[in-house]
């Protein structure tokens, strides 16, 4: 019975990475690989073939680390934004400070 989860196992892994082919988005690509390898990995791991063992912790390591640099760009990029959006006046102040400059002969010389 142990041998048949092992192997549905297998099955699940191998039509994940097969599935991985048809995907266009990069991130989604990676994570469906990096499952469909972690899925490998057991069966091998269970069966104790090496290179299957080997092979697939790779490609998961691989995919795992372009993952992780595809989520810190994002949150850096996520940063960024936040920061141009503090800097930005929206136009509702925009609009306050060019009245106030207009009715403020001081705020006119200083502009």
């Amino acid at each position: 019975m142990e041998a048949m989860v092992y192997d549905v196992i297998s099955w699940i892994g191998l039509a994940i990475c097969i599935g991985a082919f048809f995907i266009k988005d990069v991130f989604w690509l990676r994570l469906a690989t990096l499952v469909g390898c972690a899925l490998m990995f057991v069966y091998y791991l269970f069966i104790a073939i090496p290179q299957g063992v080997i092979s697939n912790f790779l490609v998961l390591l691989i995919n795992a680390y372009y993952l992780g640099l595809f989520a810190w760009q994002r949150h850096k990029t996520n940063q960024l934004l936040a920061q141009a959006v503090d800097v930005e006046q929206s136009p509702a102040e925009e609009a306050v400070s060019l009245v106030s400059a207009r009715t403020n002969p001081d705020a006119v010389s200083a502009a």
